[in-house]
C-alpha cells in the first residue's frame, strides 16, 4: 500500500508540475502589439490614413469610400489604407446604398506636410421600422487624432499602401469597367 501511494503522489506531483508549467507558459504568452509609425510624407503632399478597426458588427459588410467623388477601395474589416493626396479641401464620403444609414460624407482641408487620419465606424442597431431589413447597418468616417490612430491602427490593421497617381487612377477606373466580377466574397455579386 505505502508503495502504491508513494508512485501516486510522485505523479500527481509530476503531472502538477507539468500542467502548472503549461499554464504558466500560455499566460505569458500574450500577443504583444507591434507599434505603428507612420510613414514620412513629402512637404509637398498630405499623407491620409484610412483605417476600420476589427469589429464583429458589419464585419462581411465593406461600402465603398470615394474620394472627392471617385472611387477609391472598400472600406473592409481590419482595413488600414494609405493615401497620398494633394493639399486642398478633398471629401471623403462611402458610396451611397439603401441597406447603411448615416452615410454623412467627411470634408477634410488638408495642409501640405500633415499627416490625418480617418476611422471607419461601424455599428449594428435593430431596425424598429416596418420595412423588410431586421437590422440598421450604420457606417460613419470620423477624424481621428494621430496618438489615438496610432494605437486603434497598431491593434488592428494591416498596412497597405496606395497613392492617388494618374497611375493608380486609371487602374481605379479599370477596376470599374469590365465584366463585373470580383473576388470580393463580401459584396452583391449582382450590384456592378
Amino acid at each position: 500500500m505505502q508503495g502504491t501511494n508513494f508512485v501516486l503522489n510522485k505523479s500527481f506531483v509530476i503531472f502538477s508540475f507539468i500542467f502548472f508549467t503549461a499554464y504558466l507558459s500560455a499566460c505569458s504568452n500574450n500577443s504583444e502589439v507591434t507599434a505603428f509609425t507612420p510613414a514620412a510624407v513629402k512637404p509637398e503632399k498630405t499623407l491620409v490614413y484610412i483605417y476600420r478597426p476589427t469589429e464583429a458588427s458589419n464585419a462581411l459588410y465593406s461600402p465603398g469610400i470615394n474620394i472627392d467623388g471617385e472611387f477609391n477601395f472598400y472600406a473592409k474589416n481590419s482595413l488600414n489604407m494609405q493615401i497620398t493626396l494633394a493639399p486642398g479641401k478633398h471629401i471623403f464620403e462611402f458610396q451611397a446604398e439603401k441597406i447603411y444609414s448615416e452615410l454623412t460624407p467627411l470634408s477634410v482641408k488638408l495642409t501640405a506636410g500633415q499627416t490625418y487620419f480617418i476611422r471607419v465606424n461601424s455599428s449594428l442597431t435593430i431596425n424598429n421600422a416596418s420595412t423588410y431589413e431586421p437590422y440598421l447597418r450604420i457606417f460613419k468616417l470620423t477624424q481621428v487624432d494621430k496618438q489615438q490612430a496610432k494605437q486603434e491602427i497598431a491593434e488592428c490593421c494591416v498596412v497597405k499602401a496606395k497613392k492617388t497617381t494618374k497611375k493608380t487612377k486609371e487602374t481605379s477606373t479599370d477596376k470599374k469597367s469590365g465584366d463585373g466580377f470580383s473576388v470580393d466574397k463580401t459584396q452583391n455579386p449582382f450590384s456592378h
